[in-house]
């Protein structure tokens, strides 16, 4: 008669990434990134791509129609003259001083910055990360913001606060193009290493200046004269929509960045 030998345990396989709590994955072995092949997948395939352009339709329209709202029916009321109130009191306490502060404030998101940190990221992202997709959501939410912006703004052209404007820019006042650059730019460069690294002083790093950073640019642009209050919360709208679109159309498209990551 023959017996068979029993155990309790069951066979077990190592795995090779363990998930963080927040949805992106942990690596076990150091040399991970050194092994894992790149990752060449597209961002979004056409079908996203053209979601993508229908969402830049419809919402560069509500962008242009609340521009003439704001113009017709918000300036000319009292609310409207104690928006521009709050640009007064600003331009009554400008200083030299705070002139260069506010001057540097704003290059935070200045086209020539946003650019050149870009063109920076890229061969970096591609050697840490092993992959487009990290680079690819920032500059797609980054295009995505300039054009509802840059159209919208040009074609509902609302005036500039009515105080010297201490800076230059070839569109209008709504909505500003600056602060919702700062705003996609700056918080989606922390999704991006929080996607990757689990690391607390890197994180702590990086959301710290995803909320100074743009804070900065909007009190930068308001002290200038650039822009109104509700200029401000207009870019900040829209650039909460850039980020949460392309990240949901990434998605879509099978390219999670959250999901696929190599997070250490």
């Amino acid at each position: 008669m023959t017996t068979l030998n029993r155990t309790n345990s069951l066979p077990t396989t190592s795995d090779p990434a363990t998930t963080d709590p927040d949805g992106s994955l942990d690596t076990i072995d150091e040399s991970d990134r050194q092994r894992r092949p790149f990752d060449r997948r597209a961002p979004l395939h056409k079908r996203q791509v053209a979601q993508l352009f229908a969402a830049w339709f419809v919402l560069t329209t509500i962008y242009t129609l609340v521009g003439f709202a704001i113009i017709r029916w918000w300036e000319p009321t009292a609310i409207g003259d104690r928006e521009a109130d709050v640009n007064r009191w600003l331009a009554e306490r400008r200083t030299d001083g705070r002139d260069g502060l506010a001057e540097l404030g704003s290059a935070l998101s200045n086209t020539e910055t946003k650019i050149a940190v870009m063109l920076a990221l890229l061969p970096v992202m591609l050697f840490v990360y092993r992959r487009w997709l990290d680079w690819s959501f920032l500059a797609l939410a980054l295009l995505f913001e300039v054009s509802v912006f840059g159209i919208s703004s040009k074609i509902s052209a609302r005036e500039r606060p009515p105080v010297e404007q201490l800076d230059g820019a070839p569109t209008s006042s709504w909505p500003s193009g600056h602060i919702a650059a700062a705003c996609v730019f700056y918080v989606g460069l922390a999704m991006v290493v929080y996607w990757n690294t689990r690391h607390k002083p890197t994180r702590a790093i990086f959301t710290v200046l995803a909320i100074v950073a743009p804070t900065i640019v909007i009190v930068s642009r308001l002290y200038q004269g650039m822009h109104y209050p509700t200029d401000a919360i207009g870019g900040i709208i829209l650039a909460a929509i850039s980020l949460t679109l392309v990240r949901a159309l990434m998605i879509r498209a099978g390219s999670d960045p959250r999901r696929t990551a190599g997070a250490r």
